[in-house]
């Protein structure tokens, strides 16, 4: 089994956003500060042209011993060698997923609610991510936010690393983590930055501040 790499950030490309770069682009802004874990999510390009994106990816990883796993998609996990998927509430059930890629692949899940948060405890999986923790415009969805509270009363019930997703901010993220959250995962306030690579640095340095 691959070891987990799962930072205190963990950043998601999308190729909707303020600069126009690539999923590609974005990996390499996030390799280059330092990122050694992190999901390629898209929800429309064509197969071809992010295969081809995803083989790119994968040259930039190897050599630093990064992960990357890609967002709802196995077959192209597979067709990649991807480190593994994360999986939405209504994709390939996770048992299926882990038959497909194997014992070494990394699986995410996704949760919305308590009752899919416990649920999801006695899966086959590497990490459990809970959100919305706030307000997002990244993603439409009918769940409401979940909060602060509510993501520190569930923690403790974890038997996975928990990754809080949904509105996180810089200035949001240090009480997400005070939560006892393993990871945050930022989407908007990276992506929609003017300088990406200036954001994910800022992220990194206060993620440091919050373990000393």
């Amino acid at each position: 089994m691959q070891h987990l790499q799962l930072g205190k950030l963990y950043p998601i490309t999308d190729s909707k956003n303020l600069n126009g770069l690539s999923h590609t682009e974005l990996a390499s802004h996030f390799l280059h500060a330092g990122v050694r874990f992190f999901q390629v999510r898209e929800k429309s390009l064509s197969d071809s042209l992010l295969y081809e994106q995803l083989l790119k990816i994968k040259t930039l990883c190897e050599p630093l011993g990064a992960q990357f796993l890609i967002n709802d998609r196995v077959d192209l996990a597979l067709a990649v060698g991807a480190n593994g998927v994360h999986l939405g509430q209504d994709d390939l059930p996770v048992k299926v997923a882990r038959r497909l890629l194997g014992k070494d692949a990394i699986i995410g899940l996704s949760t919305h609610n308590r009752r899919q948060f416990l649920q999801a405890q006695s899966q086959d999986i590497d990490y459990v991510a809970i959100g919305p923790v706030f307000s997002t415009s990244t993603k439409q969805t009918k769940d409401p936010p979940f909060g602060v509270d509510a993501l520190r009363g569930l923690i403790p019930e974890s038997q996975h690393p928990v990754v809080a997703i949904g509105g996180i901010s810089l200035q949001k993220a240090p009480e997400v983590w005070a939560t006892g959250a393993y990871s945050v995962a930022v989407i908007s306030d990276i992506l929609n930055c003017p300088h990406p690579a200036g954001r994910l640095s800022q992220y990194l340095a206060l993620a440091k501040e919050s373990n000393e």
